[in-house]
Formats: C-alpha cells, sequence, structure tokens
C-alpha cells in the first residue's frame, strides 16, 4: 500500500436531518487538497469541493462556503441561485433566533500587523497568534457583533427566543468557561453556572431548559465529563465518559455534542474504547446503540435518528432509517484482535516472523479504540504487526484510572506498555524486531521509553515532549497543564523545576542508543517544535542515528489533519525508517 492509496478514502460529517431528508457532508483529498460535499438523501448537491456545515429551514437551503482567507454564509431558496449572506474569517456554527442568525465565528484581521502579547494565552494551537477571537455575532439584513472579547465564545444555544453561551470569560488564559444568558437585544450577560467549569457542547429545549457537555472540577485534564443541567443541578453521566476521547487519524474534525428536544436529551458516551449514543430521559440514562465502533457525530429529531461512525476495518459509515451508507465500498482494513490482559489493547496480526510496532496514544487523557486508523493500516498492508493499547492515564475507564499517571508520567503507564509487549511477544510467538512510535503525550513516551530501555530497534516521536520546562514557557496550555500534570501549583518554583526536569525526556538522553526520527510541525503552538529539537541536538551528539523532519504550515494536529502533502510524506518517511531498522 502506498501513502496515496491509504488517504484515498472518504469520510462523513455533519450529518442534519431536516423536513426533506438527512443531509450530510463527506470531505476526502484530492490534488493534495482536502475538498468537501454536501449530499441531501445521499445525492451530491453541491460542487464547488469547499461546503460544509448545511441545514434546511423553510425550504431555504443553507451552508458555509470555506474558502482560503474567509467563510461565507450561503442561502439558496428553493430552485434559486445560491447567495452570499456575510463573511467572516471563520464561521463554526450557525443558529436561526427570532431576530435573525446567530452566527459563532472569527473576523477577518490583518495577520502581518505587530502583535503585542498581553496574556498568559496569546496564542493557540492551530490558530495562531489570538490577533482575532470566537466572538458571537447576529445577521438580520446586515451583520452585527453581539458577544465579543479578549476571550472566546466556545458555543451557542437559542429555542429561537432565549439565547445562551458558553464562554472563557473568566477564565480564558486556561481555556474554563462560563455558561451565561444572552439578552440579544442589549448584549448583556447573565452568569448561570458557578464554579470552575469545563465546557465541549451546549443545548437548549424548546422550553429554553439549558445543558452542557463537561465537568466543574476546575483544572484537572482527567476529570471525566457528564451532562450538566445548571440552571436544575442536575448531571448525568453517559458510559464511562460523556462525550468521546477516543482517537482516530480520519479527518472529520470530531466535536462533542449533544441534543436536548423537549425532556429528552442525546448524546454520545464512551466505555473503553468504544463510543456510543446515550439517551436521558425521565431522570435515568439509558443507553441506545451497543456496538464495536465509535460513533462520531449523530443527529435527532424526535421521530428520527441518524449517527455516522468509524469501526476497525470500516472508515466511516452512515446510519439512517436502518441502512447503513458506506461511501468506501472498495476499504477493508484488517481486523485487529482483541486484547484484555493487564490493561486494554488492539493487535494488528500479519505474521509471527515480521517486525512489532508499538504505538502509544496521546492526551495523556485520550484512548485508542474500535476506530478506523489510516496510520495502522498502512503499516500492516506494508508487512508489520501493530500493537496499541491504553494504559493507566487513558480516558474511558473512569476517573481514577484516568488520574493515574498524573505525577507519575513514564512509570506505571510505561511499565503496562512492555509489560503487554512482552505478553504478546510471547502468546503469538512473535520473532521480529520492534519499534515504537507514539504522538504528543505519545511521543513524550516515545522520547521517554528510549532513554529508559533499549528494547526497542527503532522510534518515531512525534509532535513530541522531551523538556518540561521549557514546554512551560513555550506551549499554548504548558504553563498550567504541565504544571497539575506533574502535580505541582507553581512551575517556576526552584523545586517544581526539578521535578519538572526529571520528569523530563532530555534529563536522561544520555542512555539513548535507539535509532530515533522525530517529525513535527513547524506551527505546533502544543507541544512546540524546540521539544524535537532539544531532543535532536542531544541525541545528534550523542552519535545515537536521528533525523529531525519539520513539516511547514502544520501545527499539532499534522497527523489528523495537516496538509495533504505532508501527511503523505510522513507516512512515507516512518515507513522507510522502520523498514530500514526493523526489517
Amino acid at each position: 500500500m502506498t501513502p496515496e492509496e491509504a488517504y484515498n478514502i472518504k469520510v462523513i460529517s455533519d450529518i442534519k436531518l431536516t423536513n426533506l431528508g438527512l443531509l450530510h457532508v463527506e470531505t476526502w483529498i484530492e490534488k493534495d487538497e482536502y475538498k468537501t460535499a454536501i449530499f441531501l438523501n445521499k445525492k451530491r448537491v453541491t460542487w464547488g469541493g469547499n461546503e460544509a456545515l448545511p441545514n434546511i429551514i423553510n425550504n431555504n437551503f443553507y451552508y458555509v462556503k470555506n474558502e482560503k482567507e474567509k467563510s461565507l454564509l450561503i442561502k439558496q431558496e428553493m430552485f434559486g441561485e445560491p447567495v452570499s449572506l456575510l463573511s467572516l474569517n471563520k464561521i463554526k456554527k450557525y443558529v436561526f433566533h427570532q431576530k435573525g442568525i446567530l452566527i459563532l465565528g472569527e473576523e477577518n484581521f490583518d495577520k502581518n500587523a505587530p502583535f503585542v502579547a498581553e496574556k498568559l494565552k496569546y496564542r493557540f494551537d492551530g490558530r495562531g497568534l489570538l490577533r482575532t477571537r470566537q466572538s458571537l455575532f447576529l445577521f438580520n439584513e446586515k451583520l452585527e457583533k453581539v458577544v465579543s472579547g479578549n476571550f472566546d465564545v466556545i458555543d451557542v444555544a437559542t429555542n429561537g427566543k432565549r439565547v445562551a453561551i458558553a464562554a472563557t470569560k473568566e477564565n480564558d488564559d486556561i481555556g474554563l468557561a462560563d455558561i451565561y444568558e444572552l439578552d440579544v437585544a442589549t448584549g448583556e450577560l447573565t452568569k448561570i453556572t458557578k464554579g470552575e467549569n469545563t465546557i465541549t457542547a451546549i443545548d437548549m429545549n424548546e422550553n429554553g431548559e439549558i445543558a452542557f457537555i463537561g465537568h466543574n472540577k476546575g483544572k484537572t485534564p482527567w476529570a471525566i465529563k457528564k451532562v450538566i443541567l445548571p440552571e436544575k443541578n442536575l448531571e448525568y453521566l453517559c458510559g464511562n465518559n460523556t462525550g468521546s476521547t477516543v482517537l482516530t487519524d480520519l479527518f472529520d474534525g470530531y466535536q462533542d455534542k449533544l441534543i436536548f428536544k423537549k425532556d429528552e436529551i442525546i448524546t454520545l458516551g464512551q466505555e473503553g474504547g468504544a463510543t456510543n449514543l446515550f439517551k436521558i430521559i425521565d431522570n435515568r440514562v439509558e443507553k441506545i446503540t451497543n456496538g464495536k465502533h465509535v460513533i462520531r457525530g449523530f443527529d435527532y429529531n424526535d421521530k428520527n435518528l441518524a449517527y455516522y461512525y468509524s469501526t476497525q476495518t470500516k472508515p466511516s459509515l452512515l446510519y439512517y432509517k436502518e441502512e447503513t451508507y458506506d461511501p468506501n465500498p472498495n476499504v477493508e482494513g484488517i481486523q485487529p484482535i482483541e486484547l484484555n490482559e493487564n490493561i486494554q489493547g488492539w493487535l494488528i496480526l500479519i505474521n509471527e516472523n515480521n517486525p512489532l510496532i508499538v504505538a502509544i496514544h496521546g492526551g495523556p487523557h485520550t484512548a485508542y479504540g474500535y476506530g478506523y486508523f489510516i496510520e495502522f493500516q498502512f503499516y500492516a498492508r506494508n508487512g508489520f504487526n501493530i500493537l496499541y493499547s491504553n494504559p493507566t492515564g487513558s480516558q474511558g475507564y473512569g476517573e481514577d484510572f484516568a488520574k493515574g499517571c498524573v505525577g507519575d508520567w513514564g512509570g506505571k503507564d510505561m511499565n503496562e506498555i512492555i509489560e503487554l509487549t512482552n505478553i504478546v511477544k510471547e502468546k503469538y510467538n512473535l520473532k521480529g524486531k520492534i519499534g515504537v512510535t507514539g504522538g504528543s503525550y505519545g511521543g513524550f513516551m516515545t522520547n521517554w521509553i528510549v532513554t529508559q530501555t533499549n528494547i526497542f530497534s527503532a522510534a518515531i516521536s512525534e509532535r513530541s515532549i522531551s523538556n518540561l520546562v521549557s514546554m512551560c514557557g513555550t506551549s499554548d496550555i504548558g504553563f498550567w497543564f504541565n504544571a497539575v500534570e506533574a502535580g505541582i501549583e507553581d512551575p517556576w518554583l526552584q523545586d517544581s523545576i526539578q521535578k519538572l526536569i526529571k520528569m523530563s525526556p532530555i534529563f536522561y538522553v544520555k542512555n539513548v542508543k535507539t535509532p530515533t526520527m522525530l517529525i513535527h510541525g513547524e506551527e505546533d503552538y502544543r507541544c512546540p517544535i524546540e521539544q524535537a529539537e532539544q531532543f535532536f541536538n542531544a541525541l545528534k551528539m550523542n552519535g545515537v542515528p536521528t533525523v529531525l523532519v519539520r513539516y511547514q504550515g502544520d501545527g499539532h494536529e499534522h497527523a489528523r489533519k495537516g496538509k495533504p502533502l505532508n501527511m503523505k510524506d510522513r507516512l512515507k518517511r516512518k515507513l522507510e525508517w522502520f523498514n530500514n531498522y526493523l526489517k
């Protein structure tokens, strides 16, 4: 399999139930560019190659047209021509209110003007320098800004009259948010929630009742999320974690979502490596799908339920009215063997004599699971066995398990990965060499593991962490995230610096013997490229075989939704490195 063949897939997103049927969006790669199109009842209805977020209201067709420097909200009347209503730098969401259309988006800005940083959070991965913030606009013949400031409006919900928003107004530096009621006429905000909330999605039913996905535990990245009704003081847990942290490398742009209709709430819940749909009704939680799959998105309108999902052998499937639509009928991945040994994991077994690649996920509070992985199928089709797992720190197994790696990065979780590797090697009589790879926290673990053991014959570390101290001063979230993950308050105390550096792979870099490739996006603000530069320089000076691959224009998501040309080049280079050192 070539990288071009690996990425020759279509992925589904943005599904919407309407009075004319089901809308959905498909995304694919064509001539090294992402292309999107809108489908109505599985028939393509847009042809520009850059349309998303479709809806049909009063038989008028609305969608967002994304161009290089701007997003346009388009309205098309029945049998009429498309008309551009407004333009913003980005449009994330739009909803309909009695006073007009409420739009969540960012204004245009001059990216070449001087920039003055005044807050700790002055740049963000995927956005660059925060020259503009995500604001709420109202469109009714003209575009007006309703809520804005040096913070982000995360989400908006309305029943046509009442409006609620989630915004990082008081705790923007660390991304904590609150729910506010908005008076659209005056812009006045009334705070509804109390406490330090992580909020990923909100919705409102016809009666104006509000629900959101998140938690109110402050700076706790490991905390499980729930459905919370802040004005009723009610909360509900769906599965082991509401929403989903199950990773894939599909380019569908997963985001948490809930739908509040009358007295029912529909949302996703995660249990280990699976994500299913749950319904909250009559003060209880019901599981309404049950599969070894990862549901990525859904819609519900009292009568019908539609959702799209991924399996370990199928990238993207759409379920509606007891029928399943597959945009990739000729794609069939290799089914992994499920492992329930010391931890949950999966093995794609090709041949006992072939090399094994051990993959480590990021987060650390995310999870591998029952979704399709382009990269894993690519390795498998090129003759490698693949082992991936959910060690301590992974989400989906309860909050205590997720918190288990805090203050102990590279401790229990590393031992569990090595133990599982040894179990699999013996159980399946694997005779080949072993390599290791991972991104983000998986990149930290890859850097860490080669300083602690020489059992791996090759390593590839992506968007990695090597120095937790320098990352506190260069990452968009490092100044607080590294601190709480290390179990400290102030990262700049001498004792804290000592703890952070002793938790850092760079502190033990003299131990490394494993040939190690480092891959990084030049515009990664989550784990800045200086992290890879440090490790590369140290390895080079110590005579360890190493290369540093730098991808221009890519950020932290370079392996999931980076530039397509870079993503293909990445698979090619990773395969060459593993072929060279493992075969």
